[in-house]
């Protein structure tokens, strides 16, 4: 037996640590978590950590009926809620609501008949699905679709009930519910009831939904055996009076949204679920009428990680009035009850408390509740059975009952909860249970408003555009007033000196939670829109913008002034601007007049005036009287925008759009609606609706143009013939240094022989080479580590405007999908996993969107990017299918004949640059140095010429590896910005611990900032690049046609047998033998079984038996799988047992997610030991004893022990500074986006 030396035994010292702490973690240690990190977290869903499939969660809860929501901003939620709560109310369903990010989809197939599903389910934009949702749609919709079982069809076991909210003024009403419903019948799936649709267009939502409910349950009732009881509330929630705390107490939240701001800590990120308190800069009237006010403000975020590009939305947190909170507790009975300090917890285990405890009742109503919204039918009648008196009682079962007496009493009248039940009995409403209210009335969202300014002319202040809400309603006693926006007048009415700042006597808590918002503060955060200016300044663009529509056309033609001073060619800019009386409310009417000197004829303003003459003029008949010139523009190919209302005014410019396309161009009016419909999907026509809803229960305008267009793949055609670094060197420490982690299998390095190469290809037996179509000749590829330097110790480019080209595209020749002369680690952008050539078909797909917040992780693409570079020298290119990796052409894509390798374009060029990129490094926030990859050598990160190659033309999309553990969306934003103006940005997220991967991604504008970004974060230390462009349509190169890649479910699917006969089954109870699994199938003809056995000869609960035909297979399923064995009860799970292929396909991709998260946890949280604590290794770890460890120090460069800065800029002292980060924070994926209502 060899002798173990002094490094052998640390190492199994270090590895035995490991172990222990990782399976010992949470028991005997753990860090200490703030269960109310988010404060604006769904109610409802799955917990961090916990299983993701559905059914399982449905057993261990003891559930029957599943309610999952697709919502954006809360009102499909909601009424997800009100189901689920009328399920168990009425019928005695164990109910439960799920978000659909929370969990997977590929075991729908297996939730018993007995069970069932319903979906609620909201639409976005033009026909697209919300940010939870959008997951799940792909998956359900996707030609692909395959699921833990082999039934045919998957689905047959499911009933379902579906509930769509949509609005009639988009194009594709409603599309969600109606596409998932056709989705899930045409897998098996069986609907009970009518799939119901709600209009928020027509003002119906409510009513649709009431309206589709009862004969629904009547369906379902029949369907499932269900009998109605008399409906029981019982309460989600208990409510608990803390004596021994007074308001005045240190943790008792005030209306803080999180620990944070509770214990006067708050830092950045800032977002939606730890809003920033930004000072308001300036604020002031813009109206020139005293019956109704219209504001500007200025919001500062220069003291904050906040950034914004123009177009943006920025969401403002509002507080309720003094008077409604007043209202609101005086009904209930507990004014005099205001502070007493309260502790509420869940009964549920499903539920969620939906804002931090202990708390007060004056808190909860102030700042959680929207006290102010409309109140609902369905809640009138829930509370009826707490009428304080019989009278009330009859007259709330009338008014739950009667849809047109509600109208008349209650909604016409637009009254909130509290006024409502004061109308209908004057005498308080002490009985009913105060967490009725918690689970019945919506949480405070916030509201989001068009940015009115441009992020190059002020990048640390944000400009609001917003009309005060008043309405006069007939019967109805006082005005209706819109919560947010007469919180801003007093606002501003306080930071002008107002001796009474709340104008209309709503008294307001200007000062906000222990006086933290004193000095005119307001909680926001900032909403990235895709509602943009063309990246070419010199495109035209055409504006429609009446009113507050105006709003980011300020931001547009503000934007395009600034460039025109600074010497750039900016297109024909024309607005069309509308307003009631130009001496009345004429926004901005001084500006536009020195923007009209900046850019001369370039802009253009026209107005229409609705009530200056005998006849109403709006934008629309402007629009009309410049037909011509609207259409010689738009054939220019001019960006078409519409801001405004979207029920009239934006449906109006549409048709008018059309009709002067028709009559310009002589063409038939149905021939114009196709091209405006083109103009949409191309994003050459973008609107931003605004609604007309009262209490700003709306948001001020929203996005609608659609998120993606397809990207085409373009291959850069490089035939300068440049020579390919040759290498001569194999590194093994690579799988060194990965035998002790794991047994990550190290599929990136070179190795001799590699799988799937036969010797016939290779000219040397045991190399890997390339081919090079130029000369006819074999080049040997270089090693995995080639000896190019670390960026950070790489001397700064003094001018930064040297010239790179980038490496020649060869033909595929002895090796697959290889690129030579670069980094190669599995799953990374620009890297390929050489030793699985199963592998090389694609990038691993939807799973491995389980683990991340951001919904491209797995294909970073670049919608948008553009057309053919327009610099001097464009690059030429040709449309072909990339490689699965976006590294290099595949094989078949690039033969050695093809002619594309015999062309001579020009040589790709970086873009001279001439900044002081060390000013820009050290901006607030700083961007503190890489993380280091210590598991990539120094000498195997890519030189700067390399990181700038850029072989897809029109790529603007830089990746960025090496980021920080609390680094998250809003922060890389804040980074990326100083370069210049970004498109889009987005940081990987883990959705377990809520840090940072290691990685993200920042699109720009302009090629030149991409450029600018890549040479900051290379300067200090970054992995950074051009991004991969994945293609996302079929098209043609020669005579092969190319079709996007597969989804990881039907590459599985495909690596099964077909002729299997093999069955896995599992959830056997542990004392079951061979034999008796054998009798189960008694009435078959069993071919072998067996039982899986630990070394203890205990079983696993699973086992393996074949059968002789696949039809006995077929039949085994469906007549089998579901079904309770033992005394347990288990629920029998039959399905084909995976081939090896599907095994190692499974291995592989999770140890591809393994090594990257594994990597950056090491460099940010220091050594092997944490790395092991953070996340669990691959179950099979080889013996450390095996390779010589000696290499490992190659692996942990100096800069990985050394003293390095935190984003504080404070020294660490060692990697090891990040393990005080909080790493309970969890972070949403998705924001609330702005809709009409809620949505």
């Amino acid at each position: 037996m060899a002798q173990l030396d002094t490094l052998d035994i640390i190492v199994l010292g270090v590895l035995l640590l490991g172990t222990v702490a990782y399976f010992t973690k949470g028991t005997y240690w753990g860090v200490a978590k703030d269960p109310y990190a988010n404060s604006y977290a769904n109610a409802n869903g799955n917990k961090p950590g916990k299983t993701r499939n559905i059914v399982e969660k449905m057993d261990e809860s003891g559930k029957n009926c599943v309610v999952f929501y697709g919502s954006q901003t809360g009102t499909a939620e909601d009424y997800a809620s009100r189901l689920a709560k009328e399920g168990k109310s009425r019928f005695g369903l164990e109910t439960m609501v799920a978000d659909l990010e929370d969990y997977d989809y590929e075991n729908l197939d297996t939730l018993p008949e007995d069970k069932i599903a319903m979906f609620v389910l909201a639409t976005y934009g033009e026909g697209e699905p919300t940010d939870n949702a959008v997951d799940f749609y792909e998956f359900i919709t996707g030609e692909d679709v395959s699921f833990s079982n082999a039934a045919d069809p998957p689905l047959e076991n499911l009933k379902f009930v579906a509930f769509g909210l949509g609005n009639n003024t988009y194009e594709h009403y409603n599309s969600m519910v109606r596409n998932v419903t056709k989705a899930l019948e045409k897998l098996g799936a069986k609907r009970i009831g009518a799939a119901g649709e709600g209009d928020d267009g027509a003002g119906t939502m409510e009513e649709d939904f009431l309206a589709w409910k009862d004969p629904m349950w009547a369906d379902l009732a029949e369907k499932m055996g269900l009998e109605e009881r008399e409906a029981v509330y019982e309460p989600t929630f208990a409510i608990t009076e803390k004596e021994g705390l007074t308001k005045d107490s240190p943790e008792v939240y005030l209306g803080e949204p999180n620990k944070m701001h509770l214990e006067g800590s708050a830092k950045g990120p800032f977002n939606a679920h730890n809003p920033y308190i930004a000072p308001i800069a300036e604020s002031r009237e813009i109206f020139t009428v005293k019956d109704r006010n219209c504001l500007h403000m200025e919001i500062d975020i220069s003291k904050s990680n906040l950034s914004y590009q123009t177009g943006d939305h920025i969401a403002v947190w509002p507080t309720n009035a003094g008077k409604e909170v007043d209202r609101f507790l005086k009904v209930l009975g507990l004014k005099l009850k205001a502070d007493s300090v309260i502790s509420v917890k869940a009964l549920d285990p499903t539920a969620k408390v939906p804002f931090p405890t202990p708390t007060t009742y004056d808190a909860i109503v102030r700042y959680h509740m929207e006290i102010c919204a409309p109140v609902s039918r369905q809640f009138i009648a829930t509370l009826a059975p707490f009428a304080p008196t019989e009278e009330a009682k009859a007259e709330m079962a009338k008014l739950g009952s009667d849809k047109d007496y509600f109208h008349e009493k209650i909604s016409n009248k637009y009254y909130n909860i509290a006024q409502a039940l004061h109308s209908i009995s004057s005498e308080p409403w002490t009985a009913i249970p105060f967490s009725a209210f918690i689970e019945g009335v919506n949480k405070v969202q916030p509201r989001y408003y068009s940015i009115s300014s441009s992020s190059l002319v002020q990048k640390t202040k944000i400009s609001i555009t917003a009309v005060v809400e008043s309405l006069e309603v007939p019967g109805r006693e006082d005005a209706l007033k819109g919560v947010t926006t007469n919180y801003l007048l007093a606002l501003k009415q306080k930071q002008h000196g107002d001796p009474h700042p709340d104008p209309h006597g709503l008294t307001y808590d200007i000062t906000g939670p222990r006086n933290k918002y004193d000095g005119v503060h307001v909680p926001v955060h900032v909403r990235h829109s895709n509602f943009k200016l063309p990246s070419d300044p010199s495109k035209p663009i055409i504006m429609v913008g009446p009113g507050t529509g105006v709003a980011p056309f300020r931001g547009f033609v503000q934007e395009r002034a600034a460039q025109a001073k600074a010497g750039e060619n900016v297109g024909k800019t024309l607005l069309f601007f509308g307003c009631r009386k130009q001496t009345e409310d004429f926004l901005y009417s001084s500006e536009w007049e020195e923007y009209k000197e900046a850019l001369g004829d370039k802009f253009s303003l026209i107005t229409a005036f609705s009530r200056e003459g005998p006849k109403k003029i709006y934008v629309q008949h402007r629009l009309q009287e410049h037909a011509k010139e609207v259409n010689e523009l738009l054939l220019q190919k001019a960006y078409f925008y519409v801001c405004g209302d979207a029920a009239n005014m934006a449906r109006e410019v549409n048709t008018v759009l059309g009709k002067i396309m028709a009559e310009q161009r002589g063409i038939p009016e149905s021939k114009a609606e196709e091209i405006v419909k083109g103009m949409r999907s191309a994003n050459q026509y973008q609107t931003a609706m605004s609604y007309q809803h009262t209490a700003d229960t709306s948001i001020h305008s929203r996005s609608t143009s659609n998120m993606y267009a397809p990207p085409h793949a373009r291959v850069h055609r490089d035939s300068q013939g440049q020579a390919a670094m040759p290498g001569t060197q194999t590194d093994n420490s690579m799988n060194a240094m990965m035998a002790q982690f794991g047994g990550i299998s190290m599929s990136g390095t070179n190795m001799a022989g590699a799988p799937g190469l036969g010797a016939a290809q290779l000219p040397l037996g045991g190399a890997q080479f390339y081919y090079n179509p130029v000369d006819n000749t074999f080049l040997a590829a270089p090693p995995m580590y080639s000896g190019q330097p670390l960026a950070a110790t790489q001397p700064a480019d003094s001018a930064y405007n040297s010239y790179a080209a980038p490496m020649s595209y060869y033909a595929q020749g002895a090796y697959p999908s290889y690129l030579p002369a670069m980094p190669y680690m599995p799953y990374t952008p620009s890297r390929v996993s050489a030793g699985y050539p199963e592998l090389y078909k694609e990038v691993p797909g939807l799973e491995n969107r389980r683990g991340s917040y951001s919904t491209n992780e797995s294909a970073p693409g670049t919608p948008n990017y553009g057309s053919i570079s327009q610099r001097e020298q464009g690059t030429q290119i040709v449309a072909v299918d990339r490689s699965p990796f976006g590294s290099t052409p595949s094989p078949q894509q690039l033969p050695v004949q093809h002619a594309a390798q015999q062309a001579k374009p020009l040589p790709y060029k970086t873009i001279p640059i001439n900044v002081d990129l060390d000013a820009l490094l050290v901006q607030h926030p700083a961007i503190p140095p890489a993380v280091p990859a210590v598991f990539t050598p120094r000498e195997s990160m890519r030189t700067l010429d390399q990181s700038l190659s850029n072989p897809i033309p029109g790529n603007r999309n830089v990746y960025i590896r090496g980021l920080h553990p609390d680094t998250d969306d809003e922060t890389l934003a804040a980074y990326a910005a100083r370069f210049g103006k970004v498109e889009t940005s987005k940081a990987i997220l883990d959705t377990s611990t809520g840090a940072c991967k290691g990685f993200g991604f920042a699109k720009y504008f302009s090629l030149r900032d991409s450029e600018l970004c890549i040479r900051g974060f290379y300067k200090l230390g970054y992995e950074v690049g051009f991004a991969r462009v994945p293609h996302h349509a079929p098209h043609e190169v020669g005579k092969n046609t190319h079709y996007t890649q597969e989804s990881f479910n039907s590459r599985l699917k495909a690596e099964g047998d077909e002729q299997s006969t093999n069955l896995y089954v599992s959830n056997l109870p542990k004392n079951m033998t061979e034999s008796e699994l054998g009798a189960i199938f008694m009435d078959y003809t069993v071919q072998s079984s067996r039982i899986l056995r630990d070394n203890q000869n205990n079983s696993r609960g699973v086992g393996f038996a074949r059968f002789d035909t696949r039809e006995v297979c077929e039949e085994i399923i469906k007549k089998f799988h579901g079904q309770p064995i033992g005394e347990e009860g288990l629920l029998l799970q039959v399905r084909y047992a995976d081939t090896p292929a599907q095994k190692d396909l499974k291995r592989i991709t999770t140890e591809r997610r393994q090594f990257r998260t594994n990597e950056y946890n090491v460099g940010a949280y220091g050594g092997p030991v944490d790395m092991l604590t953070l996340s669990p290794p691959v179950p099979s770890m080889p013996s450390p004893v095996g390779p010589r460890t000696g290499q490992i120090a190659a692996h942990f460069p100096s800069r990985a022990s050394g003293s390095w800065k935190r984003r504080d800029n404070s020294s660490t002292g060692s990697v090891g500074g990040f393990k005080d980060l909080d790493r309970s924070v969890k972070v949403s994926s998705a924001e609330s986006i702005s809709k009409s209502k809620d949505m």
